[in-house]
């Protein structure tokens, strides 16, 4: 009687590994339909789903019967439609006790406000796209301000172009392939200078967007990393053009600069320091 082979060293660890890699594979899945639920603002049929993420209506209809029934996907019955489910929000909750950016963003973005006398945004980025966390007021004359909850567009706000610089490549190719809505004469709506903004944005840490979603009104950015340069959130202010100016002043950017470098030195990334930034 034959004895069977015994396998080797490096089939045994293939075969260990393929269901890791499947359950990898399923999870990437799963937040890629939870971001386009999330992008969509309103339910969304399964063949449109499956359809704005390349995927076959089988397999996203297995991925969103299993989110269904953890609670994370809800599917209405009259319409068979799917948009976010409430555990989300418990999520969402416990998420910001463990780690609330506003709370150690607050004294920045006060500092940010006093020291530019404009009111003074913090932002996170989501796939690509800013929400509006805070927002710090400045009083002494006419304040132009952002309500938390608020979404500036990706392509023509300087918080949306930020969170648009930093996004993977698949985020900025749905984003920039799809109808760019011009909210101004002055908004840039063309991919391919959005694109070239995009990698100036990389390099010089701010953005800028004057008169792109209303008119006399102008915003200066700059994105806020933690640990390897992974972008966490955008810090910046608000006010008139005739305020903050364009191009911006060399002071103005180096005050966000500073303001930006500590808060992200905080969170343990010295980009801005590394980069000579804060002087």
């Amino acid at each position: 009687m034959k004895r069977k082979p015994m396998r080797g060293a490096a089939e045994r660890s293939a075969q260990a590994a393929k269901p890791l890699a499947e359950g990898l594979q399923s999870v990437q899945a799963a937040f890629r339909i939870l971001d386009e639920l999330s992008n969509a603002h309103q339910p969304v049929g399964l063949t449109d789903l499956a359809a704005t993420l390349g995927e076959l209506k089988p397999r996203v209809y297995r991925h969103l019967s299993t989110m269904k029934r953890l609670g994370v996907v809800f599917q209405d019955a009259r319409n068979g439609r799917y948009s976010l489910g409430g555990r989300l929000f418990s999520l969402g909750e416990a998420a910001l006790d463990q780690f609330d950016l506003r709370f150690v963003a607050a004294p920045y973005l006060t500092q940010l406000r006093d020291q530019t006398r404009q009111t003074a945004l913090l932002s996170v980025p989501g796939n690509g796209e800013p929400i509006v966390l805070s927002c710090v007021e400045y009083r002494d004359r006419l304040s132009i301000s952002s309500r938390p909850g608020n979404r500036p567009p990706p392509h023509c706000s300087s918080q949306g172009r930020i969170a648009l610089a930093f996004a993977d490549e698949a985020a900025r190719k749905r984003i920039l392939g799809r109808k760019l809505v011009a909210f101004t004469k002055h908004s840039i709506t063309e991919p391919v200078l959005i694109a070239a903004r995009l990698e100036n944005i990389r390099e010089r840490l701010f953005e800028e967007a004057v008169d792109e979603v209303r008119l006399g009104i102008n915003a200066l950015s700059a994105p806020v990393f933690r640990d390897h340069e992974e972008i966490i959130g955008i810090i910046g202010i608000i006010g008139t053009s005739a305020e903050i100016g364009t191009p911006p002043s060399r002071s103005l950017i180096a005050t966000l600069h500073r303001i930006a470098g500590a808060l992200s030195a905080e969170l343990n990334c010295g980009i801005y320091q590394e980069r000579g930034l804060t002087k």
